[in-house]
């Protein structure tokens, strides 16, 4: 059976972890009830990177991911309910993703930030709001959450050894993603 992102969202667990640090991932859930899209973008190595999620209700509905490095830019676009797409570099149509691939959106039908199997430690209080560890499939991160409005401003990842910030930003209107198509 082909898994779908709808199936993989529908299958995960809520975040467990710290009460507190629950009870503020539940007010920023709120932040973006009615946040229409958000974008994150960061730098790793040669590799910069945006995604746009488009949310509804404050749960991720469609997502694009564009990876550029010095010659090639890599495209990836899913929307709930169906598959993950990938136009290669150079590439002018989509592939299907493999459902058990690294690059599937996971995230897709769930609250924003939240991942799969996500654990959320105890915050700390900063000068500017909160920081937020969590912990998804192994990797631990950082949701630096402002003060005034409850919203992500930026997200901090440690994987493979490497540190690497994701600024996030609120998207006023929703953009278009592109369609997958042609197939290939």
């Amino acid at each position: 059976m082909l898994l779908t992102s709808a199936h993989v969202a529908a299958a995960a667990a809520p975040p467990s972890g710290n009460a507190t640090g629950l009870a503020l991932l539940a007010r920023v859930h709120r932040a973006y009830a009615h946040v229409p899209a958000v974008v994150i973008f960061g730098k790793t190595g040669t590799l910069s990177f945006r995604f746009t999620l488009i949310l509804s209700s404050s749960r991720t509905v469609a997502e694009e991911f564009v990876g550029r490095q010095p010659s090639n830019v890599t495209t990836l676009v899913g929307r709930l309910g169906g598959a993950t797409y990938a136009r290669d570099p150079g590439g002018s149509c989509w592939r299907s993703v493999p459902a058990s691939a690294p690059q599937q959106f996971e995230n897709l039908g769930l609250p924003f930030p939240d991942q799969p199997r996500m654990r959320v430690g105890a915050p700390t209080r900063t000068a500017a709001g909160w920081l937020l560890p969590v912990v998804a499939d192994g990797s631990p991160g950082t949701f630096a959450i402002d003060a005034a409005s409850a919203r992500v401003t930026e997200i901090t990842v440690t994987a493979s050894g490497r540190r690497i910030a994701e600024h996030v930003g609120v998207v006023h209107t929703t953009p278009a993603l592109p369609a997958a198509t042609p197939l290939c």
